[in-house]
Order: C-alpha cells, then sequence, then structure tokens
C-alpha cells in the first residue's frame, strides 16, 4: 500500500479508537461517523482495486513475456533446422564437386594417353620404311646447324670447344646407332 493511503487509514483508525466512547453522541455526530466510515471504506476499495489492476497488468506482462519467448523458442528451432538443411546440401554439393573434379582429372589423362597413342601411332604409320631417310635429313639439318655455328665455336675457350666437340661426335654417333637398328 502506499505511505500516504497507509497514513490515511492509520489516522482512521485512531480517529475510530478516540470515537468508540462517545458513540451514543448525537445524530450529528453519528453521521460524521458514517462518513469516516465510509471514507475509510473508500480508501479500502481504492487500495484493493490499485492492488488488482497492478495484478492484471503484471499478469498479462508475464503471458506476453510467455508468448514472446515461445516465439523466439520457435523462431531458433526453425533456424537452427533451416541451417542444418542448408549445411546437408552444401555438403552434398561438395561431396559432388569433388567426384566431378576427380571424374574429370581421370577422363582428361585417359584422353591425352587416347590422343599420344593415336598420335604416335599415325607417326609409326606415316613413317614406316622412312626411318632412315628422316634421321639422315634429322642428321643433315643438325649438321648444318653446327656448320653454321661453327665460327662462334672458333672463339670460344679450348676446353669448352673440345665439349662442344663432343657432343657433336655423339649425337653423330647416336645418329649412326639409330641408322643401322632400322636398316
Amino acid at each position: 500500500m502506499p505511505k500516504s493511503i497507509q497514513n490515511l487509514t492509520d489516522r482512521i483508525e485512531k480517529i475510530e479508537n478516540k470515537l468508540n466512547p462517545i458513540k451514543n453522541l448525537p445524530k450529528e455526530i453519528q453521521e460524521v461517523i458514517e462518513k469516516a466510515n465510509k471514507l475509510e471504506s473508500d480508501v479500502n476499495n481504492i487500495n484493493k482495486e490499485t492492488y488488482y489492476n497492478r495484478e492484471q497488468i503484471e499478469e498479462k506482462i508475464k503471458v506476453q513475456e510467455e508468448i514472446i519467448m515461445d516465439m523466439i523458442k520457435k523462431f531458433n528451432d526453425e533456424f537452427f533446422k533451416h541451417k542444418s538443411e542448408v549445411s546437408e546440401e552444401l555438403g552434398t554439393l561438395k561431396t559432388q564437386q569433388d567426384v566431378l573434379k576427380i571424374s574429370y582429372a581421370i577422363n582428361e589423362k585417359k584422353l591425352i594417353d587416347k590422343i599420344k597413342l593415336l598420335v604416335s601411332t599415325e607417326l609409326k604409320n606415316r613413317i614406316q620404311g622412312q626411318e632412315s631417310e628422316i634421321l639422315m635429313k634429322i642428321w643433315v639439318d643438325e649438321f648444318k646447324e653446327i656448320a653454321n655455328n661453327f665460327e662462334k665455336f672458333k672463339k670460344i675457350k679450348p676446353k669448352e670447344f673440345n665439349l662442344r666437340l663432343n657432343e657433336i661426335l655423339n649425337t653423330i654417333e647416336q645418329f649412326k646407332e639409330k641408322i643401322h637398328t632400322f636398316e
């Protein structure tokens, strides 16, 4: 109860206690007592109404809080459900992507191997019986390059010149061996 109302109630009680001995006074005094009693009753009713209104407001607030908490919980549940579904879908897509990458790499390797096989088979078919002529043409081209660069070789140091000359001789020997294998 608010303090002012309590003070008022206390004062009314004191007045009533003082008036108790004089209850048999004239009618005017009796009316004052009735008015005081009515005033006390009105104050008590106001206190009760205030308390009742406060209880109603608190109850409404409590109900609203419960509704809001239920809505938040429902939202969180839906959010986590949706999040887990999206996570699962992402996992599935990532797995599919990995499978596609592996398949692509395997198919790419197979294709490259097939192309290499086709090219080497086609080359073998085209040069069959002409191996020594082709090697001779390559050897002549190499020899022409060596002859064109011979002036450059003369300008290099003797040790490096010997190394280059040995490389040329090794190349010639290799061509000879290849020509003999095809004959």
